[in-house]
This record gives structure tokens, sequence and C-alpha cells, in this order.
């Protein structure tokens, strides 16, 4: 598998915290007239409001929309904060409004709670107010990520030999192309060379099979699925410099050889539908460890983050499972341990090697989510 130097300079950092908490609400470059515009509004216009949505906290794609709200206003006046915010990852949408000729930032939820991004703590709104937020934040997350199907509904939605517009909700690129086969997952070409071109761009200049969550829009639906961006197999369309197909996946689609459900590929698919922290909480221990290990070969410092609860990364360029695990009864335990098999290629080093990694997880309690505490490669 091919990475860009970038890549590999990611996946060499040290195994450890990072001591600053991720940006998050800043807008992109990508569209930097909407910071513009909002900057030269008329201030007295206090009660004008600004939403921001973005997967991560660093993707260039996101979604804006803007409203007035006097009682929201009313009420940030007067700020009561509330408990901690409990999530792992701080939300995807933030609210911006101008108050005093500064401009303030706040994480709205799915449920419209505030959440001061550098306390990490609630913010107490009147439960009508919260509702007006949450209906804001509600239509603006439908605009920005895709809808999620299972495979047999997409089959149908997006039949053979249709032509759609796939978009990167990290980068923001967007490229044509063409469904021309696959049974249990959509197998993919690039209609033009400049779409092929596109399609490597995006994942740094080389083809690679790393997963990346995807927008499939055709016929005014747009879905939530993933890709990955390496030529193989049979190649349908002459002359777009694909040689070969590449492959992209929806909610239980399942890969050519093994004929089963993809982590990496499901995970991606949750995220470009905006459910990435909802589907995390309710994994498995072991679907956990998966989605970690996803996170460790692509180098995917949210994904590290939402199975452990910290902002950390690990110092390896790739790593794969051996084997799949043979999951237990963990209804009633609050810790475990357990070990995988892996091959791991460390950060400077050429050839994968075979390791063990042991993983300590915690609950909080019977009812809570998982937690991956603690993974040392041995």
């Amino acid at each position: 598998m091919h990475h860009t130097r970038a890549t590999r300079l990611l996946r060499t950092m040290i195994c450890t915290l990072l001591l600053s908490v991720l940006s998050v609400g800043v807008l992109s470059p990508m569209n930097e007239s909407f910071g513009q515009d909002y900057n030269t509004q008329d201030t007295a216009n206090s009660h004008t409001f600004f939403l921001v949505v973005k997967a991560s906290p660093h993707a260039a794609y996101q979604t804006e929309a803007s409203f007035q709200n006097k009682k929201l206003q009313r009420e940030l006046e007067k700020l009561t904060a509330g408990p901690p915010y409990a999530e792992a990852l701080l939300p995807d949408t933030t609210l911006m409004y101008a108050q005093k000729g500064q401009t303030q930032h706040y994480g709205v939820t799915v449920n419209g709670e505030l959440v001061d991004l550098v306390t990490k703590s609630t913010i107490a709104l009147s439960p009508g107010t919260q509702d007006d937020l949450r209906l804001e934040v509600s239509a603006l997350r439908a605009k920005h990520y895709g809808e999620i199907l299972t495979w047999e509904d997409v089959s149908k939605v997006i039949p053979k030999y249709s032509k759609f517009t796939i978009t990167d909700v990290e980068s923001g690129l967007s490229f044509e192309g063409q469904r021309r086969a696959g049974s249990n997952h959509a197998d993919v070409q690039p209609l033009t060379k400049t779409d092929s071109a596109t399609l490597k761009t995006i994942y740094g200049g080389a083809w690679s099979w790393d997963r990346k969550a995807v927008l499939v829009k055709f016929n005014g639906r747009t879905l939530a699925g993933s890709m990955h961006g390496m030529p193989h197999g049979g190649d349908g369309i002459p002359g777009n410099d694909f040689n070969g197909h590449f492959c992209i996946h929806f909610l239980g689609s399942v890969t050519h050889g093994s004929r089963s459900s993809d982590p990496a590929h499901q995970v991606m698919v949750h995220r470009a539908a905006g459910l990435l922290t909802s589907y995390i909480s309710k994994l498995s221990p072991w679907a956990l460890i998966d989605v970690w290990i996803s996170g460790a070969n692509q180098g995917d410092l949210q994904l590290l983050q939402v199975t452990t609860g910290q902002e950390q990364a690990v110092h390896v360029r790739s790593m794969r499972r051996l084997s799949k695990s043979v999951e237990r009864d963990v209804s009633q335990l609050l810790e475990l341990e357990t070990a995988v098999d892996v091959t791991v290629t460390p950060a400077r080093a050429s050839a994968p090697t075979h390791r063990r990694v042991l993983f300590r997880l915690e609950r909080a309690s019977l009812d809570s989510r998982w937690y991956i505490r603690s993974a040392v490669i041995q």
C-alpha cells in the first residue's frame, strides 16, 4: 500500500496524549467567503447566528447556514454552565455569533445543546430555545451528510451503469463515477481522466486501499458510503487512466473475498451519515478494537479519539488484524483485557512484522459504552 509523505509523518507521531484541544468550528480555506461575510455583518443585528457543520475538525468540506433568534440571543447574554459534556468527540456543528465586537464559538449537539469548546461543559438553555436550535442543526446536518441505506436498497436506487457524483467528506473534492458491477457492493470506475486524477488527489497522489467516507449523489438523493482508492479487477471504461475499478460500500455491504462486512468501511459509512459517535457507542469491545486498528492503520486521529475518549496518535505506518476475534459474553463486565494478533509496519520499517496488541477496555456502567483505555503493542 502506498502512502503520501504527509500520511507517513502523521503515522510516526509518538503514541501519547496530545495536550491541545482539536480546533472545532474554524472556517476552512475552502470557504473563506462565509467567514468574511460573517465578519462584515452589522453587529447591531446581534441576534443573527451562523452554523457550520463538518465531519471532522480539519475537514475542508462544510455546510453553513444563518438564522435569527432573539430569544437565543437574550439567553446567551446570561450563560449558565451545566454538566460536563461526556462524549468522546466534540459536536460536529459550531454556532457563531457576535458579542461585544467579538465572535463567539460554541459547539451544538444534535439535540440542540450548547457546548463550551474550551471547558467542555454544556450550557443551559430553556427547553423552547434548545428545541429551536435543534431544528436548525437538524436541517443543516441533513443537507451536509448522506442518507444511510442498506446495500439492498442502494442497489435498487443506483442500478448498474448509473452515473453519479462522489464527494469526499474530508477534502470536499468531487468526481464522476459509474457503477459497472458488484453484487455485494458497488464496483465503480471514474468516468474520465480528469475524474481519475481527482480521485488520486483525494488520496494524496497515490492509489490506496485506505477507506474514506463519501457522499454518492444521484437523482436528487445523497447516500452515505465508503470508498477505497485502489484500481483492481476488471476495466470497462477505456481511456480514463484507471486500470480496473474501485469499490464503494454501503450499510451492510460485504467484501469480494471474505463475504463479510468490512469494519473499516462500515465506520466510514456512518461517518458519511453523520452518525459516527452514535455508531461507536453501540459497538462491542471487539468491534471497537477493529475501529481502533483502522484508525492506527490510516493515521486517523478522530477514530483513535472516538474509541479511547482521548486525543492520541499511534507511531506505526500500517496495522492489520491477522484473524477475526471470537467474541464472548461481556454483558456483566465493566472491564476487559484481550489480546489481538496483528501485522504491523513500524514507523521506520519497510516490511510488516507479526505482533500482539494487548487491549484494556472499560465502561462506567453496564448500560454505558466501552472505551479502550490502553493498547500496548508487544
